[in-house]
C-alpha cells in the first residue's frame, strides 16, 4: 500500500504492511464485527487514518526499543499499538498490537 502526502513539498513514507501485521488487522476486524455490526470497519478506518499520519510524519512518534529502531503509535478510539520502524523511505509496521494484551508479542517477530 502506498500513501500519498497530502503536502506536496514533502513525499510520504510508503507503507508496507508485514504478513503479521495483516493477521493482526482481521483478527481484530473479526473480533471487532463479531461485538456489533460496523465496528470492524470502524476499527479499520481508524487504521487507514493511523497510517496515513505515521506516513506524512513517521518521527513524530516515539522509539520504543533501546537500539531506537522501533516507534509505535497508539490509536485513538481501540487499544491498538502499530509498532513500525523506518527504512529509507519506507515504514516497515511489524505488528498491530493489543495494547493490553500480552506484552512479549508487542515486537512481532523482531529481534530485539
Amino acid at each position: 500500500m502506498h500513501l500519498s502526502a497530502a503536502n506536496s513539498n514533502r513525499m510520504a513514507y510508503k507503507i508496507v504492511i508485514s504478513p503479521a501485521a495483516h493477521f493482526d488487522e482481521y483478527e481484530a476486524y473479526d473480533w471487532y464485527e463479531k461485538q456489533r455490526s460496523s465496528l470492524g470497519e470502524e476499527l479499520l478506518i481508524e487504521l487507514e487514518t493511523a497510517y496515513n499520519k505515521i506516513a506524512e510524519h513517521p518521527e513524530y512518534f516515539g522509539f520504543i526499543d533501546e537500539r531506537k529502531e522501533l516507534r509505535d503509535y497508539l490509536l485513538p478510539r481501540f487499544p491498538f499499538l502499530i509498532v513500525y520502524k523506518v527504512v529509507a523511505n519506507t515504514v516497515q509496521v511489524i505488528t498491530v498490537h493489543h495494547a493490553k494484551k500480552n506484552p512479549s508479542k508487542k515486537y512481532g517477530a523482531v529481534d530485539l
